[in-house]
């Protein structure tokens, strides 16, 4: 449990998405977590569960419009630009992408994403603030601690460090940067796993196996998780494997419908409509309320009739097309074109399940997955999970014979949900409900270890300064974690290691390279020289202040040599999904006097930049091995 002294007055958890964004948030005094619902542009006495991720940027300088303010009259009548979609577009890969495949409006660089991003979550910072206080009174002086979710899809930590950026830019910490944090915290995944143990629809028990599937506007995420504890007061989770995203969701919905549609027109010139219609019906009212209540009973027809003048082209309510379908202005879809563009993207659903379900038959062929939960705002749909049921019923899985599919209770909810839940037990009972995760990438550091001719056969050697003795292997890597590790989520990951001073040298300030590697554990590289580990970051360790008294003097007679210091600490790493964060410990103790005890300074993953590989290289601190003299230690 978090001390007094250090436990926040308000969770507050943001699910970013693609398409819509929610709000949860929990005051610790009381054991509520609700969803903020009052949008600004709602009509009087509406709430909904989200806000559109939309934004419509001015050229005067006036203030934005965002969510619910941004209608499609506005936008065709030239009060702004409408953006939308910018959160996938934090990444120049992507940007090319979309381009490629004829994506509109797609932004120019990922500096344009993060300034639209930076202005969205600025307009939904200060509605939060709006919201919380209006209920709570001011907040300034609360300690409130700001969760973001995680896309599986965001693999790099380049992008994770840009949409950082925008969460500080935006104003999250601003109010009162002493008592207001905001970091990124749990995937997608993970977080609709945590609401979905804490509010189970059906009696889970210890050691159930349970696919979550999140599949939102953009992405869909997967997640395999084990019940450690069923108990839904305090659940525990174990992950099974490395979370998995994809590029699926209802927004290709609506660039396939939007497609289809400009197909109809271009076969028919003759009709003369606007250049914008396919566009606008596409993200028109109508459309989207087919789209969102398709495959319930009440929604079932053999025809949807779009009526064409309320999407403010001007197009008359008398308007007549045979060839296109149009009757009194309503063009006209068969339930059979529809379902088409749902289909697509649910086999490709299915798709992932499967690898999902696979991987188990695999690597844990003795156990079985009971159930399947179904969360996000396409997963909510009952289409989906109508046609998952039937798929899965057709042809069952040998390690999941008995699938339960179930939609999550609140599956637009759930994974913002989840993250206040997850905090909110850590802090309350000292144990999040995620226990442990996989790690989905290697860590490592560069040092230089003891010369074993047996594994440093390539490797450049150099002598020790002060014991002519020892020789040394350069750019070797010690791998703090491997891809497939289970990491405890309340744990960090530790190396110890030791720097040579002469007396009277004043530095205590050393680097250190982290590398990062993608690679399977058989092909991790033992060192830099070879190809599959990158730099991820540099990090500075200082220990200012610490005289040379502290640290072990050796050679004290002269018949032993020069006299020289070692200087013994220890970096603790803890490894998140979204980030690094690293402590300096010495003699057992977290050291900060007054000052950055660790910097970090971050590269681009993937970044080729080599480091110096002479005998005086300054990245290179001494592996201290765990086992005897001369056996370099293994990660």
């Amino acid at each position: 449990m978090a001390r007094q002294e250090e436990m926040p007055d308000f969770i507050v958890g943001i699910d970013f998405g693609q398409t819509y964004t929610g709000v949860a948030w929990s005051n610790l005094a009381t054991s509520t977590t609700q969803s903020i619902q009052d949008w600004p542009g709602l009509p009087p006495d509406s709430v909904e569960t989200k806000a559109p991720t939309k934004i419509i940027t001015t050229h005067d300088g006036a203030e934005p419009r965002w969510g619910f303010l941004c209608n499609l009259e506005d936008e065709y009548q030239g009060a702004g630009e409408l953006r939308e979609h910018f959160k996938i577009y934090l990444d120049q890969e992507t940007i090319d992408s979309a381009r490629k495949e004829g994506v509109k409006n797609v932004v120019g660089t990922t500096e344009e994403a993060l300034k639209l991003i930076t202005e969205y979550l600025r307009q939904i910072h200060q509605h939060i603030k709006f919201s919380i206080e209006s209920q709570t009174g001011p907040w300034t002086e609360k300690k409130i601690e700001f969760l973001f979710s995680l896309p599986t899809t965001w693999t790099s930590f380049e992008t994770t460090n840009r949409f950082n950026k925008a969460i500080v830019a935006a104003g999250f910490t601003s109010d009162n940067p002493a008592k207001h944090s905001a970091k990124l915290e749990l995937t997608e995944a993970e977080a609709a796993a945590v609401y979905v143990a804490t509010n189970p629809q059906v009696a889970l028990r210890n050691k159930d196996i349970i696919l979550i599937c999140d599949a939102g506007g953009g992405t869909t995420d997967l997640g395999l998780i084990e019940v450690h504890d069923a108990n839904p007061k305090q659940p525990l989770l174990k992950q099974v494997a490395a979370v998995k995203g994809v590029g699926v969701g209802s927004t290709m919905i609506d660039r396939a419908f939007e497609a289809l549609v400009q197909r109809k027109l271009n076969a028919h010139p003759d009709a003369m409509l606007p250049k914008e219609l396919a566009h606008k019906i596409a993200k028109g009212a109508s459309f989207q309320s087919i789209k969102h209540n398709f495959g319930t009973r009440a929604a079932t027809q053999e025809v949807y009739k779009l009526a064409l003048d309320r999407l403010g082209l001007g197009i008359s309510p008398q308007f007549e097309h045979l060839g296109l379908d149009i009757t009194s202005g309503k063009m006209q879809f068969l339930r059979a074109e529809i379902q088409e563009l749902f289909d697509i993207q649910i086999i490709a659903i299915i798709r992932q399940i499967t690898q999902q379900l696979d991987w188990m038959q695999i690597n844990r062929f003795s156990e079985q997955v009971n159930l399947l939960v179904l969360s996000g705002g396409l997963g909510g749909s009952q289409y989906v999970k109508t046609k998952i049921q039937e798929f899965y019923a057709e042809k069952p899985h040998p390690n999941a014979p008995n699938l339960s599919i179930l939609k999550s209770q609140e599956p637009r909810l759930a994974v913002v949900k989840g993250l206040v839940l997850d905090r909110r037990q850590k802090l309350v009972s000292g144990t999040a409900t995620l226990k442990t995760r996989i790690a989905r990438a290697s860590y490592g550091v560069l040092c230089r270890q003891p010369y074993n001719p047996a594994i440093h056969a390539d490797a450049e050697i150099v002598t020790d300064t002060f014991k002519k003795k020892q020789k040394w292997a350069l750019a070797q890597i010690d791998w703090l974690i491997v891809k497939g590790d289970t990491i405890d989520t309340s744990g960090a990951h530790e190396r110890t290691f030791s720097r040579k001073l002469v007396p009277g040298d004043p530095n205590r300030i050393w680097r250190t390279m982290i590398v990062i590697s993608h690679e399977d554990r058989k092909d991790l590289p033992r060192s830099y020289k070879h190809p599959g580990a990158f730099k991820l970051c540099e990090i500075e360790s200082d220990l200012t202040g610490i005289g040379e008294s502290e640290f072990e003097l050796k050679n004290r007679k002269i018949w032993q040599g020069k006299k020289f210091y070692i200087a013994t600490f220890s970096v603790k790493v803890i490894i998140a999904p979204a980030d690094l964060r690293f402590e300096l410990w010495f003699k057992g103790m977290r050291y900060n006097k007054g000052h950055d005890a660790i910097t970090v300074q971050w590269d681009e993953v993937g970044a080729a930049v080599k480091p110096k590989m002479d005998g005086g290289s300054s990245w290179e601190l001494d592996a201290l091995p765990a086992v005897p003299e001369g056996v370099p230690e293994l990660a």
